[in-house]
């Protein structure tokens, strides 16, 4: 019972942390997606509308096919 407490305990910490250091994506206006790195600032959404004619609308965990990604280094 011990192992599993454990190991669950470990597990929880290994997907919370990977949650923190998660990045997202961006919605755009024309249904499309911009995958960014790290934290979602003003800067990344105005690299994002100009390297990719993304009008931002909102953001998201995760996307498939996106056009680009921005804020990286």
């Amino acid at each position: 019972m011990k192992k599993i407490v454990v190991t669950l305990a470990v597990l929880m910490g290994l997907a919370y942390s990977g949650a923190v250091l998660a990045d997202g994506c961006f919605i755009c206006a024309d249904g499309g997606y911009v995958q960014y790195k790290g934290d979602d600032t003003f800067a990344k959404r105005k690299e994002a509308k100009e390297k990719f004619s993304c009008e931002v609308t909102g953001t998201t965990s995760s996307c498939s096919n996106p056009k680009g990604t921005v804020g990286e280094k």
